[in-house]
């Protein structure tokens, strides 16, 4: 029969190891330090025993493990979701334009049979760049914080240019539910 193969974890010891604080530690250090006051006190009669430190290559190898588990980071992801943020900004420039533009849809209000909800109108002109502002903001926001987390980060950024476009057609349908133009 063959024996048990060693642990490969880092973080198992193959040996004995004094906890400090167990009896066998303290034994140790209550004998060492009643046998003589040889060494000055704080140095190796304080030391744990060779036996019980763990050794440099299963300390060195315990971080690369621990550094090996974190995701590597996606060169693809970080590249397209930084296009994407800036098409975002571009966007975002534009739709906030966009809805001050559609205040000049209630220039029309003056001519006879037209109708104009002028309380609603300057709402959406005024909130609509807010909305755009924020989402644009979030979106930012969002994709760094994934990118920091090493998770996707670009699906964010393509339901930021999604919420963009709803946000200035929403607006568009708004202003025009304002502004009723009579023939």
């Amino acid at each position: 029969m063959s024996t048990p193969a060693a642990s490969q974890d880092p973080d198992v010891s193959s040996g004995p190891v004094d906890v400090a604080g167990s009896d066998a530690a303290v034994a140790s250090l209550g004998a060492s330090a009643s046998a003589g006051s040889a060494a000055p006190a704080g140095s190796a009669s304080l030391a744990p025993s060779a036996s019980s430190a763990p050794s440099a290559s299963s300390a060195s190898s315990g971080r690369e493990a621990r550094g090996a588990a974190r995701t590597p980071r996606h060169v693809v992801d970080v590249v397209a979701t930084v296009l994407l943020l800036a098409l975002l900004a571009v966007e975002a420039v534009a739709a906030g334009g966009g809805i001050v533009f559609l205040s000049m849809a209630f220039h029309s209000c003056a001519a006879p049979g037209t109708t104009c909800d002028a309380g609603l109108g300057t709402g959406v002109v005024t909130v609509g760049p807010v909305i755009v502002a924020l989402v644009f903001v979030g979106t930012v926001v969002g994709c760094v914080l994934r990118l920091v987390r090493r998770r996707l980060a670009w699906p964010l950024a393509l339901v930021g240019i999604a919420a963009m476009v709803v946000v200035f057609f929403a607006a568009l349908l708004l202003v025009d539910a304002a502004v009723q133009h009579g023939f």
